[in-house]
């Protein structure tokens, strides 16, 4: 139990390190594209009051630019107070293969895997562990569901102008629903130009930075919900969350 504790310490002390550390290198930008209106957020007190109070699940659908780490970024002035209001993150394992699990802890993420392999499995099954052991804590998550990618999914659902891949696979859901968590949707809209020809990170970057026809980049947060029932239904649970993220919310 000792041990357990000193863990959870270390953990806490090491993550509000990064969330001082990745504020300066990356909040501080993340926050001067949005005084310039190059990002334009709307829901955001909302989704600031939910997470002050914990246990959050953020699902959003992903652009080629918009990563699960970055997502976090939102709430960094807050994070430097209360450590919750940094999300955990769950990026695909591929995304930093060179990091090892300290690393990982620091950054608050916990790798998934996206393909349909013993590995990915496992890596699975042992990531929703952690994601319960957390949502206990209060702690609160930003993810992309398997399938949801906007553009390079075969199967697509769209809602108006609003189009995502459909979700595959949804454990995350699940877990949110064991522990009581909000589900909160979110939904990131680029331009056509920010879209065109699939640009890997870099080029998304330089075009965020340098080319005006590719502003402004939308986080739309919309409604949370809780998940309840006796039974959880994989199935409804995806569609109904793709009509949340999709739908735009009507002006009050």
């Amino acid at each position: 139990m000792q041990r357990g504790r000193k863990d959870r310490l270390a953990s806490l002390s090491s993550g509000l390190a990064m969330a001082v550390l990745l504020g300066t290198l990356l909040g501080l930008p993340f926050w001067l594209l949005g005084l310039l209106r190059v990002i334009r957020i709307s829901g955001y007190w909302r989704a600031v009051d939910y997470v002050r109070r914990g246990r959050v699940l953020i699902v959003a659908n992903h652009p080629s630019l918009i990563e699960t780490f970055l997502i976090p970024l939102v709430f960094w002035p807050w994070a430097m107070f209360r450590l919750r209001m940094f999300p955990w993150s769950l990026p695909d394992k591929n995304l930093f293969k060179g990091f090892t699990p300290e690393h990982h802890e620091r950054l608050r993420c916990i790798r998934v895997g996206r393909d349909d392999t013993l590995e990915s499995r496992k890596l699975n099954w042992s990531a929703m562990k952690r994601v319960m052991e957390h949502f206990e804590r209060q702690q609160c998550f930003v993810a992309h569901l398997e399938g949801g990618r906007t553009s390079k999914q075969a199967e697509h659902v769209s809602v108006g102008p609003n189009k995502m891949g459909k979700i595959k696979n949804a454990q995350i859901l699940k877990a949110a629903w064991k522990k009581g968590a909000w589900v909160m949707p979110l939904h990131v809209k680029m331009t056509d130009a920010m879209r065109q020809d699939l640009p890997g990170f870099g080029e998304s970057l330089r075009r965020l930075l340098l080319s005006p026809k590719c502003w402004p980049i939308r986080l739309e947060f919309r409604h949370p919900y809780r998940i309840v029932g006796q039974r959880f239904d994989e199935e409804t649970e995806k569609r109904r969350l793709e009509l949340a993220i999709l739908t735009p919310e009507l002006p009050a």
